[in-house]
C-alpha cells in the first residue's frame, strides 16, 4: 500500500531516516511513521509502546529495509532523534485490525474504500501467518466457473459459501454477531471440501504444508491461542478442520469444543493485568466433525447445555445424498467431485471477497441505509420460512441458531445482488433451510443427547446470581446513563416496591441455560413458585433501568429475580 505523506520536511539529522508524521490508533496509542531518506519502501507506523519496550524491533525492520541500525551509537542517536521530537497533532489513523474502519474495510495488504484521515495498517499485534493467507489466485468469474457452479444444487456448499460473506455484513444486522456451525458425518464425505470452499472467497495458506487446508485452522492450534487466532479474522470468517483434533480424548475434545465455541461467542479478549486496552472481534466461524457435538459428548460423559448447542449447531450430510452433496454435476461419484473442488480451490480464491467487500463499501457510502434494509428484509424472509416449516414438522428450532442461519441467508442473497454468487435467491433460501431443518432431526432424534435437566438449568441460574451478584450494578444508588448498553454489566440489584430483586437481560438468561424446551420449563416453574416476577410478555417484565429519559425511555425489559431464589436455594 502506498502512503499518502507529503515529502518530509523534518531533515534537521544525520540519521538515515526521518520521521514524516504522527497518528493515533483507536485507543490513542501514539505511533510515528518513519521513512528512509532517498527510498520510496513504505514502512509500517511504528508505536510509542513498541519503540520504548521492544525497540529492538524497530532497528531491525529499518535494517531490513536499507537504513541501518547495527552500532549502539545510531540507536543512541535514533532515540536521541525521537525523545527531542515535539508531539504533533495525528496526522494519520492508524488501523490494527481487519474489517471496518472509517467507511473502509481492511484487508492485510489493501484498504478498500476511502477515508477522510488516511489510514496506515499496523498489525505487529496478529498473527502474521494468517496475515499472509489474505490473498487472491484468479478472477471471480475463475471462481464463479470453476467453483461457484459446482456449488448450486449442493445446499451444503452454497451455505458454507454464503457463510464466508458473513463477516463483513455482521455490524449491519441486529441479530446474533458471534458463534458458529458444524458440518458433521462420517469421514471421507465432503466436510473439507465445504470449508474449502468457503474460505477460498478470502484467500489460501502460502505455507506448502497449510495449503492442503486452504484458508481453515486447525482445532488442534486453535484451542491454546483462541483470542490470538479471532483477532485475525475479524469481520471475515474462521474455519475449524477436524475437531478430532481437539484434545487426545473424548472427553478433551468436547471440552475444548464447548469452551473455544464459549470463548469465541465472547467477542472480547480476557482482561489481563498490563494488558493495556482490550480488543474485540465479530466473526461466525465454521467446524467440522465426524460426529455430532452431543453425540461427541455422550461420548465423553461431558454434559451438554442448550446453550452450547446453540453456540454450534449441527449441520448433518443430506438424506440421500453423496455424503454431503446432492448434485454430483457430471462426476462419477462423491470422492471425485471432492476432488476437483479441492483442486480448484488452490487455484481461484481471494477475489469473491475483494469484490464483495468494494461493492459493498460503494453501496454504504452513497446508500448508507440500504444494507440494512436489505439484509434486515432478507433475514425476516428466512426466520418466517424457518418458523413455519419447522411447525409443519414438529420441530424446536433454537432462537440463536436460527438468528445466525438468517445472517448467512442474508449475507448470501447481498453477494447473489452483487453478482458474486452465481445462484438464485430461492434456491439459497431452500438449501440453508435444509441445512438448519436436517439438524433439527437429528437433534430430535433418539441418539441424540436432551442436554441437562429442567432441575440443572435452575441449579445454573443460582450458581450465576451467586457467583456474580457482587459484580451487579446497585440501581438503588444509581441508574444508567440513557442509551447504555444493559448488557455490559453481568447484572443488576434494584428494590422495588419493598422487595429485592436481581436483573438479567433476557439475552443473558439465554447464555446460562439456552432457550430450549428444557429451559423454557424451568422459567415457567420459577414463575409458579413466585421467584420470578409474574411476567407481562414471555419471560420479562419492565424495570427502571436508565435515569435522564422520559416516561418509558427510561424502562427495559428484564428478567426479574427474587433475591430468595439465590439465597434460599
Amino acid at each position: 500500500m502506498s502512503s499518502d505523506f507529503n515529502k518530509p520536511k523534518d531533515t534537521q539529522t544525520d540519521l538515515p531516516i526521518t520521521v514524516i508524521g504522527e497518528g493515533r490508533d483507536e485507543w490513542g496509542k501514539r505511533y510515528f511513521k518513519f521513512a528512509i531518506n532517498g527510498s520510496q519502501q513504505n514502512l509500517r507506523p511504528f508505536s510509542s509502546d513498541e519503540i520504548v519496550d521492544k525497540p529492538e524491533n524497530l532497528y531491525k525492520e529499518l535494517s531490513n529495509a536499507s537504513a541501518n541500525f547495527f552500532t549502539q551509537t545510531a540507536k543512541t542517536d535514533l532515540q536521541r532523534y525521537l525523545q527531542n521530537r515535539k508531539p504533533e497533532e495525528p496526522s494519520f489513523k492508524v488501523v490494527t485490525r481487519l474489517g471496518w474502519t472509517n467507511g473502509c474495510f481492511v484487508f492485510p495488504d489493501e484498504i478498500v474504500g476511502k477515508s477522510k484521515i488516511p489510514l496506515e495498517p499496523s498489525f505487529s499485534g496478529l498473527d502474521q501467518h494468517m496475515l499472509a493467507k489474505y490473498r487472491c489466485k484468479g478472477s471471480l468469474r475463475d471462481w464463479q466457473e470453476h467453483i461457484g457452479t459446482l456449488c448450486n444444487g449442493n445446499s451444503r456448499l452454497m451455505f458454507a459459501a454464503s457463510l464466508a460473506f458473513t463477516g463483513p455484513v455482521l455490524r449491519y444486522v441486529k441479530g446474533q454477531r458471534s458463534g458458529g456451525f458444524q458440518i458433521s458425518g462420517p469421514g471421507e464425505t465432503g466436510k473439507t471440501t465445504a470449508m474449502m470452499v468457503c474460505g477460498s472467497v478470502w484467500g489460501c495458506h502460502r505455507s506448502p504444508e497449510r495449503q492442503e487446508k486452504g484458508f481453515a485452522e486447525s482445532w488442534h492450534t486453535t484451542g491454546g491461542k483462541v483470542e490470538v487466532t479471532a483477532l485475525a479474522h475479524n469481520e471475515t470468517v474462521l474455519l475449524l478442520d477436524e475437531t478430532k483434533r481437539a484434545g487426545k480424548n473424548d472427553q478433551a475434545r468436547a471440552e475444548a469444543l464447548i469452551s473455544t465455541s464459549f470463548n469465541l461467542a465472547e467477542n472480547t479478549e480476557r482482561e489481563r493485568l498490563n494488558q493495556g486496552p482490550v480488543r474485540a472481534w465479530r466473526l461466525y466461524f465454521l467446524s467440522t466433525s465426524n460426529i455430532t457435538l452431543p453425540q461427541l459428548a455422550a461420548k465423553a460423559g461431558v454434559e451438554i447445555a442448550e446453550a452450547e448447542l446453540g453456540r454450534l449447531p449441527d449441520i448433518p450430510c443430506p438424506a440421500g445424498g453423496h455424503g454431503i452433496y446432492e448434485t454430483l454435476h457430471g462426476y462419477s461419484d462423491g470422492a471425485a467431485l471432492s476432488d476437483a473442488l479441492k483442486n480448484r480451490c488452490g487455484k481461484f480464491f481471494g477475489s469473491p471477497a475483494r469484490e464483495f467487500a468494494r461493492r459493498l463499501v460503494a453501496e454504504r457510502a452513497v446508500h448508507p441505509d440500504r444494507v440494512r434494509r436489505f439484509l434486515r428484509s432478507r433475514r425476516r424472509r428466512y426466520l418466517s420460512r424457518m418458523a413455519a416449516k419447522a411447525e409443519a414438522l414438529q420441530l424446536k428450532p433454537l432462537n440463536r441458531a436460527s438468528d445466525r442461519f438468517a445472517t448467512v441467508y442474508a449475507a448470501g442473497c447481498l453477494a447473489v445482488r452483487y453478482g458474486v454468487l452465481p445462484w438464485a435467491r430461492a434456491d439459497l433460501l431452500d438449501a440453508i433451510l435444509s441445512c438448519q431443518l436436517d439438524g433439527l432431526s437429528l437433534a430430535a432424534s433418539p441418539s441424540q443427547v436432551v442436554g441437562p435437566t429442567v432441575e440443572a438449568l435452575k441449579t445454573r441460574l443460582v450458581q450465576y446470581l451467586r457467583d456474580n451478584r457482587a459484580r451487579f450494578v446497585d440501581l438503588n444508588r444509581d441508574r444508567l446513563q440513557l442509551g447504555a448498553d444493559i448488557e455490559a454489566a453481568p447484572g443488576y440489584a434494584a428494590t422495588h416496591k419493598g422487595q429485592d430483586w436481581f436483573y438479567l437481560a433476557k439475552s443473558q438468561v439465554e447464555q446460562i441455560i439456552g432457550d430450549g424446551p428444557n429451559a423454557q420449563q424451568a422459567l415457567r416453574q420459577l414463575i409458579d413458585d413466585k421467584l420470578i416476577a409474574q411476567p407481562k410478555r414471555g419471560y420479562v417484565v419492565q424495570r427502571r433501568i436508565f435515569r435522564g429519559g422520559k416516561g418509558n425511555q427510561n424502562f427495559r425489559w428484564v428478567v426479574a429475580f427474587r433475591s430468595s431464589f439465590v439465597e434460599g436455594a
